[in-house]
C-alpha cells in the first residue's frame, strides 16, 4: 500500500485535469459558463471546477486533505531532528 494514495491518484491525473481546467477557465472568459436545470430553467452550477474535476476522477478532496497534514507533520518533524 501506498503511503499517499490519493496524492498518488492525484499526479497520475494532473495533466487531463489541468488541461479540461484550462478549458473550463477558457469557457468562462467566453461567457460559457456550466449551467445545471432546476424544472424548466436553467441556472449557474455553482460548483467549484476542482470539486467537478476530483469527482470526476474519484479523488477524495477529504483524504487529499488530511494526507496535506501528514506530509506536513512529517516535514515539521524532519526539521525539528538535529543534524547528525
Amino acid at each position: 500500500m501506498k503511503k499517499y494514495p490519493e496524492h498518488d491518484k492525484l499526479r497520475g491525473v494532473s495533466g487531463k485535469s489541468q488541461a479540461i481546467g484550462e478549458f473550463v477557465d477558457w469557457l468562462g472568459g467566453k461567457g460559457i459558463i456550466l449551467a445545471k436545470r432546476q424544472g424548466e430553467d436553467l441556472i449557474p452550477a455553482g460548483t467549484r471546477i476542482q470539486a467537478l474535476l476530483a469527482e470526476f476522477f474519484e479523488i477524495d478532496e477529504d483524504e487529499i486533505e488530511a494526507e496535506k497534514r501528514v506530509m506536513l507533520l512529517e516535514m515539521r518533524d524532519a526539521n525539528e531532528r538535529p543534524a547528525p
